[in-house]
C-alpha cells in the first residue's frame, strides 16, 4: 500500500512538472550528498567498497550494528549512499534497504511507529511471496507487544474517562448540593450529567479499540516465532538511521534502545551515521556514554579524512566554472589571487559541504554583482568576502561596520586606530584568526599597516578605485548592499557613456539623462577620476571637452558631504587635456572646444590655471600663443553674451567671477566700464549687487554644526567701481523691503562705509607718521588697509 501511494504521487508531479527546471549543477547543494559514483570527487568508493562488502557478508544468528561516525558535513550520508549503490554483488541475492531517518518525525511516540513499520515494511514487501507478509505479520506483532503501539488509544480512552468524572462530579453539586439556585441552573446541572454519561461511554467504546489484542501472548512466544522467519530470509535486511545527531539527547535514546532491544535477532543489519561526540554526551559525560554506545556497536568506521588539497581543488574547479560567462574587463590580479588563495582562503575549506556552501554563495554573490559590461565589484574581493561571510561571519559584520576606518590609504591615522582595527580581526574563531588576518590584509591595506606593515599612501587610491576594490570607498557599499547603492553609477554605464563620448549629440544627450535622474555630481566624480588615470579617450575631445564645458556651467561649487560637481567639471577637463602628450595638439582641442562651447566658466578656470603656472615656472598646458589666443576668445565670447543676454548673464552665478577673469585676461578698464554702465540703470544695478553677495559659514568653539553667513563681495567690486560714483548709484536705489536688491543694498553701504572708515584711518596713521618724522605730508607714502573682506 505504502508503495502504491508513493508511485501515485511520483506520476502526479511528474504529471504536473514533465520537464522541471534544473540548477546549474553543484548550486545550492551544500546538504545534498551524492547519489552515484559519479559524483564522487572525494575518492571514496574504495572505503564504500569494502564497507559494503562487510555489511552484504554478515549473516549471523544476532544483528550486526555498525556505526559510521563523522562530523556534520563530512560526508557520512554521501558514503551511505555510495555503500547502497555497490551492496548488492552483480548475480547475487538483493539486499533489502531500509533508510529510516528519526529527524523527520519529532515525537518518541512518532519515532517508535516508524521504527518497526519501515522495518516491517521491508521484512515482507506485497509483491513478495506469502512468507514474507507473514514474516513482517510476525514484526509488527512483536512490535505492538513490545511497544504498545496502541498506548495512544488507550491514553484517550483513559483521558476521557477522567472528564466524565469530572464532569459528573459538577453535575451532581450544582444539581444536588446548591439548592437555591434557580431552575435555569438545575438544567444546565442536569445537561452536564448527560454529557458526562455520554464522555464516559465513549471513553469504553474508545479504550475496547486501544486494547492490546496480543496482551495476552507472552513476550518470549512472541519473539521466538519472528526469529524463525527472520532465520527463513536468504539475506539480511540493511536498516540505515541516518541524521541521529540532529535529535534531541531522550529522542537519541529512544533510537538507540531500538536497536539494542532488536540487536540479537538474526537477518537484522544495522548501519549507524552519526557525530560521535553528540551521541556519547546522550547518554552521560566522560567515558559512560562511550562505553554504553560501545555495548551496542560491534564495529564503528570513521569518515575517512580528505586532505584540505583535494577540497581546495573542488573549490578552483567550481570557481573556474561559474566565473566563465561572467564579463571580463582584464582587471583579474592573477599574483594578487595566488597570495589570497594561498595565504588565507585555502585553510578555510575543511569538508565537502564547506566547499558547496560557498560556492553556491558566491555564485549568487556574482550574480547581483554582473553588469552588462563588467562584474561591478572585483571578482577576487567577491571571492574574498563571501568566504569571511560564511565561515566568518562577526568579522564580516565588523567589516560592514568599519567603512571609514578600513577604506582608503594610511594618511592621518592616528594609534587608536590601530587598536581599533585589530578588534576587527579579534572577532575571528582563534584557530582562524591567522588566516583572516592575512585575508582582510589583503583586502584592505590600511589592516596591515595595523599589524606593522607598508604605509601606503593617497597615490595608491586612483588604482584600487580603477580595479573595483572593496577598500576604495567608492565601491566598499556596493559589496554588502547587494546591489547598486542609490546614487551611484555602474560601471557597465559609465563605459557606455565614454563609448558615447565621440559623438556630440549622443554626449549631450547622456550628460541630460544623468541630470534627470540626479547623477550629475556622480558622474562627474568618476570623470574626475578617469581623467586623473587617463582613462578617457583623447580620440573624443572634440565632442566631449566641448559638451562638459557646457554641462558643468550650471553645476553647484559644492554639495553636501563633501561633493564638488564643478570642481570635478574643470579638473576633468585639465587631466583629460594633459592626457595628450603633444602640447600643440592639446592647445588645439582646447580652442576648438572654446569656440564650439556655448559656455565659459570651465574655460576661464582652465586659462587662469595655465597663468598661474607660467608664473610659477610649472608645467604648461598650453603653448604662450595658445594661451593669447583663448584669453581673447574667452572675451569676446563674452562680450558677445553681455550685449545679447544682459538679464541673464546679470543672473549667472559666475558673473563675478567672469569680471575678475575679464580684468586678468584683458585688463581693468573694460570690466569697469560695463560696471559703469550698469549703475546709471537702476533696474540693473540691484540685479548686479546681488551677484557680489557671498554665503559662507561661520562655526563657533562649541557648536556641532555650522551657520550660514551672507556677506558683500567688496573686494572683488572695488577695482572694478569709482567708488563715490557708484556709491551715490546705490542709495539712489529704492528696493522693496526683504527681497535680494535690498539686501544687497544695505550690504554694499555697509562695506562701503567701513571701506572709507578705513581709508581715513589709514591716512591719519600716515599723518602721524609725517609729522614724527618731521617730513613733509605730501612726500609720504600712503598705504590703504581694505578691513572690510569678510
Amino acid at each position: 500500500m505504502m508503495r502504491l501511494i508513493e508511485a501515485l504521487k511520483l506520476a502526479w508531479r511528474n504529471w504536473r512538472c514533465p520537464e522541471p527546471q534544473r540548477l546549474r549543477d553543484g548550486a545550492f547543494s551544500a546538504d545534498a550528498p551524492i547519489t552515484s559514483a559519479s559524483e564522487d570527487l572525494l575518492g571514496r568508493g574504495d572505503f564504500a567498497r569494502a564497507l559494503a562488502r562487510v555489511l552484504y557478508r554478515h549473516r549471523g544468528s544476532e544483528s550486526l550494528v555498525v556505526a559510521l561516525r563523522g562530523e556534520w558535513g563530512s560526508g557520512k550520508t554521501s558514503i551511505k549512499n555510495r555503500v547502497v549503490e555497490v551492496l548488492s554483488p552483480p548475480g547475487e541475492t538483493k539486499m533489502q534497504v531500509v533508510t529510516f531517518n528519526p529527524w523527520q518525525w519529532g515525537t518518541d511516540e512518532a519515532i517508535t511507529r516508524a521504527f518497526f513499520r519501515e522495518i516491517a515494511v521491508a521484512l515482507g514487501d506485497a509483491e513478495q511471496s506469502v512468507f514474507a507478509r507473514r514474516r513482517a505479520h510476525e514484526f509488527r506483532r512483536y512490535a505492538k507487544t513490545l511497544e504498545t503501539l496502541s498506548g495512544g488509544l488507550k491514553n484517550a480512552g483513559s483521558r476521557a474517562s477522567s472528564a466524565a468524572v469530572w464532569l459528573s462530579g459538577v453535575g451532581f453539586l450544582v444539581a444536588g448540593g446548591v439548592v437555591w439556585l434557580e431552575p435555569s441552573a438545575k438544567m444546565l446541572a442536569t445537561a452536564m450529567l448527560v454529557i458526562a454519561g455520554a464522555v464516559l461511554i465513549l471513553s469504553r467504546i474508545i479504550g475496547f479499540l486501544g486494547r492490546d489484542r496480543e496482551d495476552d501472548r507472552p513476550l518470549d512466544v512472541s519473539r521466538f516465532d519472528l526469529e524463525q522467519r527472520l532465520k527463513e530470509m536468504p539475506r539480511n535486511v540493511l536498516v540505515v538511521v541516518d541524521d541521529m545527531d540532529r535529535l534531541e539527547d531522550e529522542q537519541i535514546r529512544t533510537v538507540i534502545r531500538h536497536v539494542k532491544a532488536n540487536a540479537n535477532f538474526p537477518g537484522l543489519t544495522y548501519l549507524l551515521l552519526y557525530q560521535r561526540n553528540i551521541l556519547e554526551r546522550a547518554f552521560g559525560e566522560g567515558e559512560d556514554g562511550r562505553q554504553y554506545l560501545e555495548k551496542i556497536v560491534q564495529a564503528a568506521f570513521d569518515v575517512p579524512v580528505v586532505e584540505g588539497e583535494r577540497i581546495g581543488r573542488i573549490v578552483l574547479a567550481e570557481l573556474e566554472k561559474i566565473t566563465q560567462p561572467l564579463p571580463s574587463d582584464g582587471k583579474f590580479d592573477q599574483k594578487r589571487w595566488g597570495n589570497i588563495w594561498v595565504g588565507g582562503l585555502r585553510h578555510f575549506f575543511k569538508t565537502l559541504r564547506d566547499a558547496k556552501r560557498f560556492v553556491g554563495g558566491v555564485e549568487v554573490q556574482f550574480s547581483l554583482h554582473s553588469g552588462k559590461r563588467v562584474l561591478e565589484t572585483n571578482l577576487i574581493d567577491t571571492v574574498a568576502l563571501e568566504v569571511l561571510r560564511l565561515f566568518e561571519p562577526d568579522v564580516y559584520a565588523a567589516i560592514s561596520r568599519s567603512r571609514t576606518l578600513i577604506t582608503g590609504a594610511a594618511r592621518e591615522r592616528r594609534e587608536s586606530d590601530k587598536e581599533r582595527i585589530k578588534a576587527i580581526i579579534a572577532a575571528a574563531r582563534p584557530e582562524y584568526k591567522d588566516a583572516v588576518q592575512y585575508v582582510v590584509s589583503q583586502l584592505f591595506p590600511i589592516v596591515g599597516w595595523a599589524f606593522g606593515d607598508s604605509w601606503y599612501g593617497s597615490d595608491w587610491e586612483e588604482g584600487w578605485s580603477s580595479e573595483r576594490r572593496i577598500c576604495s570607498p567608492r565601491y566598499f557599499d556596493r559589496y554588502f548592499s547587494l546591489r547598486l547603492p542609490d546614487g551611484q553609477i555602474s560601471d557597465s554605464e559609465f563605459m557606455d557613456f565614454l563609448e558615447k563620448s565621440a559623438d556630440r549629440e549622443r554626449i549631450s544627450q547622456s550628460f541630460a539623462d544623468f541630470e534627470k535622474r540626479n547623477l550629475l555630481p556622480e558622474l562627474m566624480e568618476r570623470l574626475d577620476e578617469a581623467a586623473v588615470g587617463k582613462k578617457l579617450p583623447l580620440e573624443s575631445a572634440g565632442a566631449f571637452l566641448p559638451a562638459l564645458f557646457d554641462i558643468a556651467e550650471n553645476l553647484p561649487d559644492k554639495m553636501g558631504f563633501g561633493k564638488m560637481p564643478f570642481t570635478n567639471a574643470w579638473r576633468t577637463a585639465f587631466w583629460y587635456l594633459r592626457g595628450e602628450d603633444d602640447a600643440a595638439k592639446r592647445g588645439q582641442a582646447f580652442l576648438n572646444a572654446l569656440r564650439k562651447s556655448d559656455s565659459l566658466a570651465v574655460p576661464a578656470t582652465l586659462i587662469s590655471l595655465d597663468m598661474d603656472g607660467k608664473e610659477k615656472g610649472d608645467t604648461d598646458l598650453l603653448f604662450a600663443a595658445d594661451l593669447e589666443e583663448a584669453k581673447e576668445v574667452w572675451v569676446a565670447k563674452l562680450r558677445a553674451d553681455l550685449a545679447s543676454g544682459l538679464e541673464g548673464m546679470l543672473g549667472n552665478k559666475h558673473l563675478v567671477n567672469f569680471l575678475y577673469r575679464w580684468r586678468d585676461f584683458e585688463g581693468v578698464d573694460g570690466p569697469r566700464a560695463w560696471v559703469a554702465s550698469i549703475a546709471t540703470k537702476p533696474e540693473l544695478l540691484g540685479k548686479l549687487l546681488v551677484g557680489f553677495l557671498s554665503e559662507g559659514v561661520s562655526h563657533a568653539l562649541r557648536d556641532h554644526v555650522t551657520s550660514k553667513v551672507i556677506s558683500f563681495h567688496w573686494s572683488a567690486i572695488e577695482p572694478l567701481i569709482d567708488v563715490p560714483a557708484f556709491t551715490d548709484a546705490v542709495k539712489a536705489l529704492a528696493p522693496d523691503p526683504g527681497s535680494p536688491e535690498f539686501d544687497a543694498r544695505d550690504r554694499f553701504l555697509k562695506a562701503a562705509e567701513k571701506h572709507a572708515a578705513a581709508v581715513e584711518a589709514a591716512k591719519a596713521k600716515a599723518s602721524d607718521e609725517v609729522e614724527k618724522d618731521g617730513t613733509d605730508e605730501d612726500s609720504a607714502e600712503v598705504r590703504l588697509v581694505d578691513e572690510t573682506e569678510s
